[in-house]
């Protein structure tokens, strides 16, 4: 069972006051605390990656249907001896195919984490470790064969993805799906994101307790300010729960906020009895171009 549940409030944000509020309980004060593995440092660029030191994880682009065609990623792993440079965006085409379309690719923007999960810093890319993992998200559609209504044998779909890396080789990467024929007079069109690095893996959960997360004291904020509000763990289960291990947490404002990685002030925390709570003090960006009115707010405890 999962250690906490999401939590979804809600933040008024327009031309509020900022006046003090009592407090239901003592909070255990905001640490701003980030974790090791998300903070941006001033790395010195690597050698490019060389196709030769990359390996594909897994099966390659798994393809999920979109409003016209499927939008995919694959991963890639640095399995060099030497930390190399994966950045920016590669050329991407459909190779194998007896016959196929004419292929346009063009630029599709970064795509930010879905909430809950938890990607470093694009900066990880200036200096992929050896071991460590980049990913490539493509939109692709409208596969149209030329010639494919007279044909009397089966189509043969493209081999793979080949991705070309900037002067460094190509890697061929497999691929689950092909998109349908939208208009026979348009080319097949391929839209690449620009590499990211790959989000944190999956991890034990930090204790075996369960616990029951509410959102407490939300005080109103402006636009391009700072979001305060309590976040209560009260512990639902039959043993207490302590803060040995320190687990991470992630809160993120909807719909304009992007997701806020940190850690719990564990230090400062007491062990959870049995039917017994604790709050945390939470701050969270709130984004110029938040809405007026209330926004949603989501946190979720141990999100590996």
């Amino acid at each position: 069972m999962r250690v906490a549940m999401v939590v979804v409030a809600a933040a008024v944000l327009a031309g509020c006051s900022s006046a003090k509020q009592t407090h239901s309980a003592p909070m255990v004060p905001w640490a701003d605390a980030v974790p090791v593995a998300l903070q941006v440092r001033a790395a010195t660029p690597a050698p490019p990656c060389r196709a030769a030191a990359l390996r594909v994880v897994g099966p390659g682009f798994r393809f999920d249907p979109a409003l016209s065609g499927g939008t995919g990623a694959a991963s890639l792993r640095n399995v060099g001896k030497e930390p190399c440079r994966l950045t920016g965006r590669p050329t991407v085409r459909l190779v194998g195919a007896p016959r196929g379309p004419a292929q346009h690719q063009v630029p599709a923007p970064a795509e930010p984490p879905a909430f809950p999960t938890i990607q470093p810093p694009d900066t990880a890319l200036l200096a992929l470790p050896p071991g460590g993992t980049a990913v490539l998200g493509v939109d692709w559609r409208n596969w149209c064969v030329p010639g494919a209504g007279r044909s009397a044998k089966p189509l043969v779909p493209p081999r793979a993805v080949r991705v070309t890396l900037p002067g460094a080789g190509s890697v061929d990467v497999g691929y689950d799906a092909v998109p349908a024929c939208d208009n026979a007079a348009e080319p097949s069109t391929v839209a690449v994101r620009p590499f990211a690095p790959a989000p944190l893996a999956p991890s034990a959960p930090w204790s075996n307790g369960q616990l029951k997360a509410s959102i407490v004291d939300a005080r109103p904020a402006r636009r391009g300010s700072t979001a305060q509000f309590g976040l209560r763990l009260a512990n639902v289960s039959g043993a207490a729960v302590s803060f040995e291990r320190c687990p991470l947490f992630v809160e993120a404002l909807a719909p304009s906020g992007r997701p806020e990685v940190h850690q719990l002030n564990c230090a400062a925390a007491r062990p959870i009895p049995p039917g017994g709570s604790l709050t945390f003090e939470m701050r969270i960006q709130v984004p110029k171009s938040a809405p007026l009115g209330n926004n949603g707010l989501f946190w979720e405890l141990d999100p590996t």
